[in-house]
């Protein structure tokens, strides 16, 4: 046998038995979500679990075609893309539903911005889907054994091969920076634990990466390097590992934050989930590799986790964004609750009264917590002790205010 099929035989392997820790890891830690009979979670997670093994067995199939017959099917690796980027705009999709459902009781732009992310990333899913399905057409049955890549698609322009490309071009980078801007907005809360500076420097490094392959848009830029095969490499590795890079550090970002989370944080595990989801989804979206006809097909096992990943988003990036919207909400009920009471106190900032707000606080927000969990499955992040310390900040606020406006 081959040390290509070897390696890659390996490479199913390690996938078969990756997908099922991190589909045990998941059912660990989604087990307060996936309670929740309305959302039906627990129903997804035994489809996809069926799904990731069934493209194991395709895996397994083509390892033995080229074992038996020196080549592999296309329809075999038409059949697994398919049924990844299927269930990867299923995923989206429901996701999407989740977050605009939310938003109509919500007004929360963190749950708007998400909706509208994961309906650009099933939109991207669809015309990666269609042009990578219009090049295998254009493909012999069966792949041949080779060396190297075996097919080099050309597009003609104006074509419909070519509206395709350019389709899943512009959604590639419009699904990137709309989750870049999500992910901005959900890791605010908690942009004072890590400094501002720290913040902006983690979460800006993605787009960065990102906008330079746009690089060639400015041609002055290009004379910083006198070599031009300096200048082609360059900006091959930048655009060629822009996304998977991009996701690697979108995974980074969320891990930074949680790391400064206590242990029995409730949106700790889901933002675990999260920095999992948004690692592999960004590095498995790679179907367009495929078409070259590499023998063996290496990229296979990467595009059989898009699926996967896709569900890890909807579980970990939707219970850690609507926990983030509850926390938001619930403060803004403290704010305006505390601001309220304080006006009844005959002297403002006494430990007795600070007290009363207090008791009536925690039982708004157990009132709070029991409503989102009911609705959505999740409940919010803040524990009693971060409530309690929000609301002395607020009373403090009013004290100096009304301490201020009596000075003048």
């Amino acid at each position: 046998m081959e040390i290509r099929i070897v390696l890659f035989a390996a490479l199913a392997v390690v996938y078969s038995i990756g997908q099922y820790l991190v589909l045990e890891f998941v059912k660990i830690k989604s087990a307060d979500v996936r309670s929740k009979k309305k959302l039906h979670f627990n129903t997804v997670h035994k489809i996809v679990t069926i799904i990731q093994f069934g493209l194991s067995a395709i895996l397994a199939s083509i390892i033995l075609q080229m074992v038996l017959k020196s080549s592999y099917s296309v329809v075999w690796m038409g059949a697994a893309t398919w049924i990844s980027y299927i269930m990867a705009m299923v995923m989206m999709g429901l996701l999407a539903y989740r977050f605009f459902s939310w938003f109509r009781t919500n007004r929360d732009y963190v749950v708007l911005l998400y909706a509208l992310s994961s309906i650009m990333l099933a939109i991207n899913a669809a015309f990666t889907l269609g042009f990578v399905t219009d090049l295998f057409q254009r493909l012999p049955s069966e792949i041949l054994e080779h060396q190297g890549f075996g097919y080099a698609p050309f597009i003609s322009p104006g074509s419909i091969t070519d509206f395709l490309n350019n389709a899943y071009v512009i959604s590639s980078i419009i699904s990137f920076i709309l989750w870049w801007g999500a992910t901005v907005l959900l890791l605010r809360q908690y942009s004072r634990r890590l400094g501002k500076i720290k913040y902006w420097i983690i979460l800006g490094i993605p787009l960065v990466y990102f906008l330079m392959q746009f690089m060639p848009l400015f041609p002055s830029l290009f004379s910083l390097f006198p070599n031009s095969a300096d200048i082609f490499f360059i900006y091959t590795v930048i655009f060629t590992l822009s996304k998977p890079a991009g996701g690697v550090l979108f995974g980074v970002a969320f891990w930074i934050v949680v790391r400064s989370f206590s242990p029995d944080n409730i949106v700790r595990d889901y933002m675990i989930i999260s920095a999992f989801g948004l690692i592999l989804l960004f590095v498995s979206n790679q179907a367009v590799v495929l078409v070259t006809v590499p023998y063996p097909p290496f990229g296979l096992a990467t595009i059989s986790f898009l699926g996967l990943s896709s569900y890890l988003i909807l579980v970990g990036v939707y219970a850690s964004a609507i926990s983030v919207s509850g926390d938001t909400e619930l403060r803004k009920s403290i704010r305006k609750y505390a601001i309220t009471e304080s006006k009844l106190l005959d002297s403002i900032g006494s430990a007795q009264m600070e007290q009363q707000i207090q008791k009536r606080v925690i039982d708004m927000m157990k009132q709070n917590q029991d409503r989102l969990s009911n609705e959505t499955g999740v409940e919010p992040s803040l524990s009693e002790v971060e409530v309690k310390q929000y609301l002395h900040e607020v009373i403090e606020e009013v004290r100096k205010g009304k301490t201020q406006n009596g000075n003048k």
